[in-house]
């Protein structure tokens, strides 16, 4: 496949990490230029381009588009995804989960280059209000949170916008330390961090609260794929312009999450103590989800991940 210019926005964060590592030294060695808020990335294949981009103003985005552009693809992953934060910061969250400065730059793109660029984004299962067990992508989005609600207003302006888009609800990112921290906890690092001390008290975990945690690697191969199709065929892949569950293939509680990284690692499972999420008092709201998931390839089953 040929290599294609690609821009990852939301770079140095967890998911934005893997991406820029996996499209600038995969099989198909691509362009890959990404972008950062306030600290590069030290670790990133030499062949990719640091870019500098205020995402809550967008200042720096259009730099990049004109300087290392015209892109082919671009994946946006940046997002306030701390649903205590939007809570905090509401038009914060906004100005981030809602793209427009992205959209802008396609349309500017789009006008002076005539590339119509395929846009990968991601989005959130928390669009979704957790009333039912199952959820697939016909079903009424009715987001509990200010996080669920800036993601679906940022996929509304997409399908409003830009029509040559995929866009992928994901549950909980899981996988291997990035290459270099990022600012925020890691599912699978809190995990061992809190199963392996055993000189502090274990923390509970909800036993009724359903999700279908994705592993990175599974996203990375994905978009590996969407790039490879809009490479050989575009209007296949304008086909399947929409919106997608990204849910992996186990349907875990909180609980069940714990117990299997414990069996993997070795510890000692019998100080795991699971709750009902009704028990605690939260700050912020947040649903029950399980996805039907995207089958694109094979996604790695948790227990299998975990020891990855």
């Amino acid at each position: 496949m040929p290599a294609m210019k690609v821009l990852i926005v939301g770079g140095s964060g967890y998911l934005g990490q893997f991406l820029i590592h996996a499209l600038a030294k995969g099989p198909a060695t691509h362009q890959v230029a990404f972008t950062f808020s306030s600290r590069t990335l030290t670790k990133a294949p030499a062949n990719a381009v640091a870019c500098k981009v205020d995402l809550v103003s967008g200042e720096g985005l259009r730099e990049a588009f004109q300087e290392q552009g015209p892109f082919q693809a671009v994946i946006n992953c940046a997002a306030v995804s701390q649903p205590g934060e939007c809570e905090k910061k509401p038009e914060q969250a906004r100005s981030v989960n809602v793209p427009s400065a992205v959209l802008d730059c396609l349309k500017q793109q789009q006008s002076e280059h005539g590339t119509t660029a395929c846009l990968i984004h991601f989005s959130t299962d928390q669009v979704y209000n957790g009333s039912k067990a199952w959820w697939n992508e016909d079903d009424v989005c009715s987001p509990v949170n200010v996080y669920g609600q800036t993601k679906l207003q940022g996929e509304q302006a997409i399908k409003d916008r830009w029509a040559h888009s995929i866009i992928l609800r994901s549950s909980i990112i899981y996988g291997q330390e990035p290459p270099e921290p990022v600012d925020r906890a890691l599912f699978l690092s809190w995990l061992d961090k809190a199963l392996s001390d055993v000189q502090s008290p274990c923390p509970s975990f909800f036993e009724d609260e359903w999700r279908c945690p994705t592993y990175v690697q599974d996203i990375t191969s994905l978009c590996g794929k969407i790039l490879e199709l809009e490479s050989s065929s575009p209007k296949e892949l304008a086909a399947l312009a929409g919106v997608y569950n990204m849910g992996g293939p186990d349907r875990l509680s909180r609980l069940d999450m714990a117990n299997e990284v414990a069996k993997v690692r070795g510890y000692d499972s019998s100080r795991i103590r699971g709750v009902a999420s009704a028990s605690v008092s939260r700050p912020v709201r947040s649903p029950q989800v399980s996805e039907h998931c995207l089958t694109l390839g094979s996604p790695y089953a948790y227990p299998c991940a975990v020891q990855a």
